[in-house]
């Protein structure tokens, strides 16, 4: 490809100094001809002048006068005939007329007083008019007279004749004057032109120069390119306006297949496009010329297809760009073949794929395990709890202690491996509160200090600051963390002391806690390895230090969940330091100076009414603790041993509360809540229970979407029971039938709001807030028309009504939010006449809300 040289920014300055230069030439020029046109002129006026005429004229008309005087004095004395005097006279009368009526004297009468003389003339001249006309007689009588006056006349006709020499003198010397100037004019004007030419001559030589430089540096720069584009990596491909190849470069030949020969010339569709884009190209083109827009032209880097000379399809980054040259428009393509990076990329997605698999395998197989683990567990700690302490001697109460506390470990072990699971994938929920660090430090105290005394340790609580008392984060994941770095200072110490220290020198923002012990210590090389997991590391105590080995894991990764940092000090022999380094400072709105709200005290559950319920268990021992842990609160009970029994149980009689195992052969809780959901029996809006083990945020979510109230998550408690059957008898029926939503509850959440402005700026906030408007308002429009449109229609209304609804949550549109989400379950139900009527409630909700949004939006604007 032979690209133009580029013009200089100045070149457009340079054009129009050079047009400036030509126009002074051109001006120059006809100024000078102008004057030597005027100077022609003026030569030939003093070559053929008339004052040399005029002055004769006037000389001549006193010898005329003079004639006539001496013919009236040789009349008179008869010497010379009268007609002699007539002639004389009419001569006079002539010169007398020419100097009054000629347009050469008009400039002359201005002069002086000739226009009096030449008046007294012609007074002169009009006397004697009617004497000579006369008869002769009286003609002859007058000659005399004639002959004096004439005498008298010449005196006039002498001073006039004189002022005429005077004015014509004068004339002479202006008219020579003023061919002086015009002639220094031209010779002035001459040399100012020569100076030009010599400066244009000059500006010539320098722009000649000028000129072979550039086109040096253009050829030089052509040539580079052409060097640079030959041995490109990348194929450059330059097609003509009517998409033929013009330029084809060395790269092009390589990737491709064709020579350089093969393909100027040819069409570049047929070349190199594949077979079946190659119409779809061509029309594009065609759309293109004719003034459309282009798809892919000044797109940056789009990727394509692409074919090679042996038909082969492969794929290439490719950027289009068009240019101007001699023979009209061009299009370059620069292409590079990336068949190697796709491979690379597929292979990836392939290894990602399978991680993502495995991983997904893993969480299964946790969830599995969890399942299984617990489901032995559940039967033995429920069975515990119905065991009646007090029929017992001392020595099988120990008995009984130490299976409970022997379940409660291996409980504990679960879920620490339940734990990783949710902290590796990052579902970890987290509960930020205002709390009281101190208390919570002694409670730790209080719960570890019988634990480090059979140890023979001293559990110490260094006394904090009182700005502890007052911070904010999460109490659960911290007590978690502190339990797990206490527990193990008491197993590695002997007879030692253990403090926990809390320092907030640095502020509520690097809050520093310290759990320092006299044990064991650790070696420098297994520092970083105590917090992997499934490592223990224990040389000295043997058999007494027992354990996963995931505590210190799970207290890093915790640590990492609350925007903070765990590690570790020590030296062998000399004991360990555990420091917990995380921001614990109260949110911005918050006062620290008003004391935090307590969370309430834990309390036993109420006892529920008593309930019809259908307890849906596979697994005999569960059957049996779920059934009298039931039966304990005085409800009545039928079990159903897999999902088809109570498929039919639940069609047969009305229960207040069905109890619905997850993981059973054949049809699994989740199926069996759905057909009885779906299906129109008694049982349709009974509140369904989830028991299961499956413990993961996402299974949780799939069992709620079922149609279930609830989640009981095993091993089975009188306490969680009751807590589970109170929440689903509180939520009442769900499924098919209309959600119900409070007409009492407020439009506007403006705590929700509130908190969502304190977070988000003006325009991120003021662009959710128009997105919503708009979507909301699109999604009203569209609505009428999903209704009619069947199941794909209903299908899509679900969708969108899902996604909305999380839209109006976030800012806190609750009754809104509340008839998304009951338009989302009833066009999943696929309930037409409950869809209609649902339309105009919403259609009323949302002018509600976008009115009670904006102005809820312009206080919190002007408070902020």
């Amino acid at each position: 490809m032979r690209p133009e040289a580029k013009t200089p920014f100045f070149a457009p300055a340079i054009g129009l100094r050079r047009v400036l230069a030509v126009l002074v030439v051109f001006l120059i020029v006809v100024t000078i001809a102008v004057l030597v046109l005027d100077l022609r002129q003026q030569v030939r006026k003093l070559a053929a002048s008339a004052a040399d005429n005029m002055q004769w004229t006037l000389g001549q008309t006193e010898v005329e006068l003079m004639a006539l005087e001496i013919a009236a004095l040789r009349a008179s004395a008869e010497i010379d005939p009268l007609e002699e005097v007539r002639l004389r006279y009419d001569v006079f009368y002539s010169r007398v007329q020419t100097l009054k009526d000629s347009s050469r004297f008009a400039t002359l009468l201005d002069f002086g007083n000739v226009k009096d003389r030449i008046d007294e003339i012609s007074v002169f001249r009009d006397i004697w008019l009617p004497v000579i006309d006369g008869p002769d007689a009286a003609l002859r009588a007058a000659l005399p007279q004639m002959a004096d006056e004439a005498r008298a006349a010449r005196g006039a006709v002498r001073d006039a004749t004189l002022a005429g020499v005077e004015f014509f003198s004068e004339m002479g010397y202006e008219q020579r004057d003023s061919l002086g100037e015009s002639m220094a004019r031209v010779g002035l004007l001459t040399v100012a032109l020569l100076g030009v030419l010599a400066v244009l001559s000059l500006a010539l030589f320098r722009l000649a120069r000028q000129s072979d430089a550039e086109a040096r540096e253009n050829r030089e720069t052509r040539e580079r390119t052409e060097t640079i584009l030959s041995t490109a990596f990348d194929a450059v491909v330059v097609s003509d306006y009517a998409g033929r190849i013009i330029e084809y470069n060395g790269a092009a030949e390589r990737v491709f297949g064709y020579s350089h020969s093969e393909a100027i010339g040819a069409d570049m569709a047929d070349l190199i496009i594949p077979d079946h884009f190659r119409d779809a190209h061509r029309e594009g083109m065609a759309r293109f010329r004719r003034g459309g827009s282009p798809r892919f032209m000044g797109k940056g880097i789009v990727r394509l297809d692409a074919k090679r000379r042996d038909g082969s399809i492969f794929p290439v980054d490719v950027s289009l760009a068009r240019a101007q040259s001699p023979h009209g428009e061009i299009y370059i393509a620069f292409l590079r073949d990336i068949s190697d990076r796709v491979r690379s990329e597929a292979a990836l997605k392939r290894a990602r794929d399978r991680a993502i698999a495995g991983e997904k395998q893993k969480a299964e197989l946790l969830a599995v395990m969890s399942h299984e683990m617990r489901t032995p567990l559940n039967g033995m700690l429920g069975t515990l709890e119905l065991v009646d302490n007090s029929a017992l001697d001392k020595r099988h109460q120990r008995f009984l202690r130490i299976v409970k506390e022997s379940g409660r470990v291996l409980l504990r072990h679960v879920n620490e491996v339940l734990d990783i699971s949710r902290l590796d994938a990052g579902k970890m929920s987290l509960r930020k509160t205002g709390f009281d660090l101190i208390a919570l430090l002694e409670e730790t105290i209080d719960n570890q200090r019988q634990n480090a005394a059979l140890h023979g340790n001293t559990l110490v609580l260094v006394p904090p600051n009182p700005e502890l008392h007052h911070v904010h984060g999460d109490p659960d994941r911290l007590r978690q963390i502190l339990l797990n770095l206490v527990s193990n200072a008491i197993k590695f110490t002997r007879n030692g002391r253990i403090a926990i220290e809390a320092d907030c020198s640095n502020g509520l923002e690097a809050v520093e806690l310290r759990v320092t012990d006299t044990g064991i210590g650790i070696a420098e090389a297994d520092l970083d390895r105590i917090f992997e997991d499934f490592v223990t590391i224990d040389s000295t105590y043997g058999r007494s230090t027992s354990g996963t080995g995931l505590g210190l894991g799970i207290s890093r990764r915790l640590a990492t969940a609350l925007d903070g940092e765990l590690d570790v000090e020590s030296e062998p022999g000399d004991g360990s330091v555990f420091w917990l380094r995380l921001p614990l400072a109260p949110p911005e709105q918050d006062h620290p100076d008003l004391p935090e709200p307590e969370s309430p005290p834990v309390t036993p559950s109420p006892v529920p009414p008593p309930c019809d319920i259908l307890l849906v268990e596979d697994n005999e021992i569960n059957r049996i603790v779920g059934r009298e842990l039931l039966e304990h609160d005085r409800h009545h009970v039928e079990t159903a041993a897999c999902g088809e029994l109570a498929l039919k149980l639940a069609e047969a009689r009305r229960y207040d509360v069905v109890l619905m195992d997850i993981s059973m052969p054949g049809m699994d809780g989740i199926d069996v809540a759905r057909a009885i959901r779906c299906g129109a029996g008694i049982n349709a809006g009974t509140p369904i229970i989830a028991t299961t083990a499956h413990a993961l945020p996402q299974e949780i979510e799939a069992f709620l979407s079922a149609g279930m109230q609830a989640v009981l998550i095993k091993p089975l408690t009188l306490d969680a029971i009751r807590k589970a059957l109170m929440q689903a008898m509180q939520k009442g029926p769900s499924g098919p039938s209309p959600t119900l939503v409070p007409s009492t509850c407020e439009t506007i959440d403006k705590t929700q709001l509130a908190e969502m402005r304190r977070h988000l700026s003006d325009d991120r906030m003021a662009f959710i807030h128009d997105r919503f408007v708009d979507e909301m308002s699109d999604f009203l429009d569209v609505l009428p028309d999903l209704l009619l449109s069947g199941s794909s229609g209903l299908a899509t209304l679900a969708s969108e009504a899902h996604r909305l609804s999380g839209s109006s949550a976030v800012l806190g549109s609750v009754k809104l939010t509340a008839l998304l989400r009951a338009l989302h379950n009833e066009a999943q139900a696929e309930q037409s006449a409950v869809l209609a009527k649902r339309t105009v409630e919403l259609a009323a909700c949302w002018d509600t809300t976008r009115a009670e949004l904006a102005v809820a939006l312009q206080a919190l604007e002007q408070v902020h």
